[in-house]
């Protein structure tokens, strides 16, 4: 055999040899008796032909293409904070049809069985009534919720939706490990699985028919609007998420983007005569149905839990009067008591008299006391968990118990009985995963999906696997770094279109921007311009601090000193150069290593750009792949500029240049990519604001004086320089630099586009356009105050701005217009904020059952 087909060969080798260390392990891909299964046989032929160092390479490209794209999966206290990368295997989980079949037909029937429960126990209960559900259990579960007794869905399901964790049991066959029915995740990452992997490494998939996964969020969508009160033909509908913080934020971005609902948080909504609101730039929006992935207690403080944020006051009165649909509804979480277990056999009788397809792990229940001593006498081989899933209690294999831990736990479950159960330890089967060698196997749990569909519940083909990221751990979870694998179900028919009934759509074009979302974009629009003008404007203080015998000569001295002041001003990081100058320019690199580098220095470069992040994630749904591309080179050339030390600061100029450059990319791939709605007048009115204060500030601290003509000239070639239009004055004005045609051009010039004349009519442009959605007309108090300026502007006198004070070289006149200016534009800002961010003011109502609010 050649060399290069002994490479080829490796991975098959790996596998096939050795692969199983434990032959009482069940696999996926391989029988105990070494053989591999037919339909890991294509996949694998498919890999042997890539061969073992494309594939490796592909894995790597697999990564990447997931962190250029802001996949992301969130954990509190993390590292890596928001940015900690999603993890997916190369090599998927495959499901042949006949196995699908089968757990299929199982999903369905547990899903009518719970939903049945859920039904009960907020109606008539008549399974405590009749003791197949101890009262106990339920009772004296937090997600059992009082307040939700008697609330209905409209239609027949009072689960939407529905999740269950499955893994294949040591019999052979399909067993549940766990339910989720509040708020399951873990569908959006799914299908960004299935993209991400069938882009990267497309000849995997051939010899296999695989089927697709977009026809199950059709009918979810179907779903959704079926919920919505009194049949509403067009409901709004949102997905209610707690927010950028959170460890699947960007999976609810990625499945608002791609169902085309809208991202809310809690702030972003309001009640108002039991109906809720949400808070758009247009005014108030009436919403329909709430696809919900905040925790039911979470969401009503008002009945609920008291201290949350992240719900909307009065809710549940709304729901009570079928104003508003949430799916899954508030109270689900009862069904995510793992006691019920112990119990469901009865449910199934009683609801189907039928036993389970699919088996469940065998749960002991603590509150009952001959239950309570079985899992006591039997600690060694059982897992303890608590009832309550977000309790802090970490799951307990009581076989890795020492004596006092298990006396310890013992204490707590005679103490509070009811909220232990024991469950059989079971092994549960295992598939390859690909690590940087080979292929080793790995614990794997299934999440599967299910959603009620008109004459049934539909299941996704496919679902999110995770497997443990060591070989022999149990915990596959996301947060312990458990890795995804895309899920292939196999199908013996070719795939065909689904037939799902489509509503009409709504073409009134109207894209509703929730008012957070609003300020976000603002600011995103802000921060941009922020780090692009002080960028290069350091960019030249550093040259100039740089050159060679540059601050050894007097006029050079003074004007190093003036730049190094307007960075201070700048950057609002006082007192800086502007107090014992003398002192600060005998070491001004360590100073300009701050601005730049630290990220705790109030108006610094990393400052600005954390914050600048932090709004880009939290308006996440509004950004492009491309887009997203360069977000993720920002946030490499910012860890790279953090890393710079101040002996080194000379070499962030080559950093400086890539930031800027990569904030030039993401502003013009969003002016080429934002729909034209009031998003994108937000965006653009925040780039304008910006470029006016930041041009304010820099031509108050270098013009309000008069210097000798050496000084002056240096002076205005940095300052032309550093915004990009030396140039244009040489090109357009064609004489010496000086101050008068200076201040024309930064000014006055309408062909500049970076004039204050052109930033100012850009602003007044999309003022008006506000002020048209709001009033009708062209005015209102924001464009009015933005017409202020410009005509300030437009009729300034220039040679009379240039004058200086009476034995002095004070540029007063200069000196007050631009404060004036930034005063104005201030004020701007505050009527913005107030009218469209936080509502503040009066505004009219955009619906036509209209009335006027105040927040």
């Amino acid at each position: 055999m050649q060399p290069m087909e002994q490479t080829q060969n490796s991975l098959l080798q790996s596998l096939t040899q050795g692969y199983l260390t434990n032959q009482s392990v069940l696999d996926e891909c391989v029988t105990l008796n070494d053989g591999v299964k037919e339909k890991w046989k294509r996949l694998l032929a498919n890999i042997e032909h890539l061969g073992a160092t494309e594939f490796k390479n592909r894995h790597q490209e697999l990564l990447k293409l997931l962190k250029e794209n802001g996949v992301t999966y969130n954990v509190y206290g993390d590292s890596d904070g928001l940015n900690r990368p999603w993890l997916l295997d190369p090599v998927p989980l495959i499901i042949s049809a006949s196995e699908w079949r089968g757990a299929e037909r199982g999903m369905k029937q547990r899903a009518y069985v719970l939903n049945k429960v859920l039904e009960d126990l907020y109606g008539d209960r008549v399974l405590l009534k009749k003791g197949i559900i101890p009262p106990e259990l339920i009772y004296s579960h937090p997600g059992f919720l009082r307040a939700c007794d008697k609330i209905k869905l409209p239609g027949d399901y009072q689960l939407p939706l529905y999740s269950a964790d499955i893994s294949r049991g040591p019999d052979g066959k399909v067993w549940v490990i766990k339910d989720r029915a509040q708020a399951p995740s873990g569908m959006g990452y799914a299908l960004e699985n299935r993209g991400a992997l069938s882009r990267v490494l497309p000849e995997l998939f051939q010899q296999h028919q695989v089927a697709r996964l977009g026809g199950f969020f059709n009918s979810l969508m179907q779903t959704l609007i079926q919920l919505a009160p009194q049949g509403k033909e067009h409901p709004r509908i949102v997905l209610l998420t707690p927010g950028p913080r959170n460890e699947t934020y960007f999976e609810h971005a990625f499945l608002a983007s791609y169902l085309g609902i809208t991202l809310v948080q809690g702030e972003d909504l309001i009640m108002r005569d039991s109906f809720v609101w949400i808070k758009t730039v247009e005014g108030l929006e009436k919403v329909d149905v709430i696809l919900r992935r905040v925790d039911d207690t979470f969401c009503d403080p008002l009945e609920l839990r008291e201290d949350s944020q992240l719900g909307i006051p009065g809710l549940l009165q709304a729901v009570r009067k079928g104003n508003v649909s949430i799916a899954n509804p508030l109270g689900s979480s009862v069904l995510e008591n793992i006691g019920l277990m112990a119990f469901l056999h009865g449910a199934f009788k009683y609801f189907l008299n039928e036993d389970p397809i699919i088996p469940m792990i065998a749960t002991w229940w603590c509150g009952q006391k001959k239950e309570m001593n079985h899992v006591i006498d039997n600690l060694d081989k059982l897992v303890i968990k608590t009832t309550e899933r977000m309790s802090g209690f970490q799951t307990v294999m009581g076989s890795q118990l020492s004596r006092s831990e298990k006396d310890e736990l013992i204490r707590k479950i005679k103490f509070e009985p009811f909220r232990y159960v024991g469950q059989e330890e079971v092994h549960f089967s295992t598939s390859p995963v690909f690590t940087k060698e080979n292929l080793e196997p790995r614990y794997t749990v299934l999440r599967t999906y299910l959603v009620g569909g008109k004459d049934e519940y539909e299941m996704m083909r496919g679902g999110l696997a995770r497997c443990s990221p060591e070989k022999g751990s149990f915990l596959v979870s996301n947060q312990d770094g458990g890795i995804s694998k895309d899920t292939w179900v196999e199908s013996t028919v070719k795939n065909t279109k689904p037939s799902v009934h489509h509503q009409a759509p709504d073409m009134k074009r109207k894209a509703v921007l929730p008012s957070r979302t609003a300020e976000n974009l603002f600011w995103v629009g802000r921060y941009t311009q922020r780090v692009i003008r002080t960028s290069r404007f350091l960019r030249i203080v550093l040259r100039h601090l740089t050159q060679k015998g540059y601050i050894h000569q007097s006029n050079d001295s003074e004007s190093l000193l003036i730049l190094l002041q307007a960075t201070t001003h700048l950057t609002y990081s006082y007192p800086g150069f502007v107090e014992e100058a003398d002192e600060v320019l005998k070491d001004p690199l360590r100073e300009i290593h701050q601005l730049i580098c630290n990220p705790n220095r109030a108006g610094s470069i990393l400052f600005t750009l954390n914050n600048l992040l932090k709004s880009m994630y939290a308006a996440r749904d509004r950004w492009t792949i491309d887009s997203w591309r360069i977000i993720d080179e920002i946030e490499n050339v910012k860890r790279r500029i953090a890393a710079v030390e101040p002996d080194g600061i000379r070499h962030v100029l080559t950093l400086l240049d890539l930031l800027t450059g990569g904030l030039l990319s993401f502003s013009e791939m969003t002016r080429q990519s934002m729909y034209r709605s009031d998003g994108r007048v937000m965006y653009r009115m925040g780039q304008l604001i910006e470029e006016i204060q930041v041009e304010l500030v820099q031509y108050r601290s270098i013009l309000s004086f008069q210097y000798d003509e050496s000084t002056e000239f240096q002076l205005l070639e940095a300052l032309l320089l550093s915004n990009q239009n030396l140039i244009t004055y040489r090109s357009v004005y064609r004489t010496y630099l000086s101050a008068a045609p200076t201040v024309d051009l930064l000014f006055l010039n309408s062909q500049n586009p970076t004039s204050v004349l052109s930033q100012l009519e850009g602003v007044l442009k999309y003022a008006r356009i506000l002020a048209q959605k709001e009033r009708g007309g062209d005015d209102n108090e924001i464009s009015r105050l933005v017409f202020e300026c410009y005509s300030s502007v437009r009729l300034m006198n220039i040679d009379a701005l240039m004058e200086t004070e009476k034995d002095s070289d004070y540029r007063k006149g200069f000196d007050e217009f631009c404060g004036t200016l930034q005063k104005q534009m201030a004020q701007v800002y505050t009527k913005l904020s107030a009218t469209y961010f936080s509502h503040s003011t009066y505004q009219q109502q955009g619906s036509k059952e209209g009335f006027q609010f105040e927040i």
